[in-house]
């Protein structure tokens, strides 16, 4: 069992003023939703990705135990403390926080490409607080949205405006067990990767700002969890920053998972989604091995679609990852991954694949590099389209 750390060094009020000034201040730029790392179950010897996160099924804002981890585990040094510790908040309370720039050349053949492109990619601020023992806490994570749009007088002009995409009130007694929660948040489903460039987020309901409002239900084990969700999509008379994009409608989720030596887990799930242009049916499963001997983590993800038209005719589909990670040392996690996507599964031509190489970098507690390449072609080769291809940086800060 590793130790933890505690800092109990005196706290100035303006080393902590300058902190929290600095965090509100970049809620200016612009939002890009946040997930988990799920490189890190059974590789950093935690199992649950609950353990670490207060969402039941693991992304969001950390836990302490996920703070503690973030540094000593994780990072090459530091403390994973809100703040680096320079103050903690009450035991009813959590606070954290995501920034992110990034740089980008993107190329996607034809004219007007490569374009290059430096912008604030997220700044978002989460709160829970717990009320008492009652095992209830409401859950908060508020930032700003960001949309490019053509100018009246030609270019682009960036257009912001502020977004609420996770916002739920939660009964969780313990640990492990049952739990309730209803709100806007993705439904459990899937490998919730952080970056949702990759197409088993893109195109099964989870890109971004995709959240919907539900009322979900969950039991958690050591070895294994079930989560199930109704979801319905959000009234007519919410404001902008409570709606949601991407296809809305109502329906639900499950998702099963059962996990193995504390090295592996198997999940299945199904998610059906109902509104009056469409019905989209799915159904699919996710795997992941921690290879020790490799430091190498193995993650698949695979799910198979049904979409049915409203007066029209329905198509099946399909939506596949497969990667390798790579976790050589403390700090340093490298992967390569191929993805598929096919729109319709009776034409060759709907196609799209894609590999990719993901480096994360993480220097020290709070602070990750990421790099991230990808090539992708469409259909059965260059008769189908040009291909295409993408290189990102982000720096990122968490608070």
């Amino acid at each position: 069992m590793r130790t933890r750390s505690v800092s109990n060094a005196p706290v100035s009020r303006s080393s902590v003023a300058v902190a929290l000034g600095f965090a509100c201040a970049f809620l200016l730029f612009s939002a890009r939703t946040a997930q988990a790392y799920p490189q890190f179950q059974f590789s950093s010897g935690t199992s649950r990705c609950a353990q670490c996160h207060y969402s039941p099924a693991g992304y969001g804002l950390l836990t302490s135990w996920g703070r503690d981890e973030s540094a000593d585990t994780i990072s090459r040094g530091g403390d994973g403390a809100f703040l680096h510790g320079l103050w903690s908040p009450p035991d009813w309370l959590a606070l954290g926080g995501d920034i992110r720039m990034a740089a980008l050349r993107n190329d996607v053949g034809g004219a007007g490409s490569p374009e290059s492109a430096v912008f604030p990619m997220q700044a978002e601020l989460y709160g829970r607080v717990a009320f008492g023992d009652s095992g209830v806490s409401l859950y908060v994570a508020g930032g700003a949205r960001s949309a490019t749009r053509p100018a009246m007088t030609g270019g682009t002009v960036r257009v912001v405006a502020p977004i609420s995409r996770e916002h739920f009130l939660m009964w969780k007694p313990s640990a492990t067990g049952a739990y309730v929660r209803a709100g806007r948040f993705y439904a459990p489903f899937g490998l919730r990767m952080a970056e949702h460039i990759y197409f088993v987020r893109r195109f099964t309901g989870f890109n971004l700002y995709e959240e919907t409002y539900n009322v979900s239900g969950g039991y958690l084990e050591e070895d294994w969890e079930v989560h199930a969700t109704a979801f319905a999509k959000p009234p007519a008379g919410l404001p902008v920053a409570l709606q949601s994009s991407g296809m809305r409608g109502a329906g639900g989720a499950v998702y099963a998972e059962k996990r193995f030596a504390s090295i592996a887990g198997v999940g299945l799930q199904g998610r059906v989604m109902v509104n009056n242009e469409q019905r989209l049916s799915q159904g699919g499963a996710v795997g992941k091995v921690w290879v020790e001997q490799a430091k190498m983590m193995v993650m698949s993800e695979v799910n198979l679609q049904r979409r049915d038209i409203v007066g029209g005719a329905g198509f099946n589909q399909m939506v596949a990852f497969f990667g390798l990670t790579f976790i050589p040392i403390k700090g340093v996690m490298a992967g390569i991954a191929a993805e598929r996507y096919q729109e319709d599964l009776r034409l060759a031509t709907t196609a799209r694949n894609a590999f990719d190489l993901q480096i994360n970098l993480f220097p020290w507690a709070h602070c990750e590099i990421f790099l991230l390449g990808r090539y992708q072609m469409s259909g059965s080769g260059r008769a189908d389209g040009d291909p295409g291809s993408l290189g990102m940086l982000q720096l990122h800060y968490y608070l």
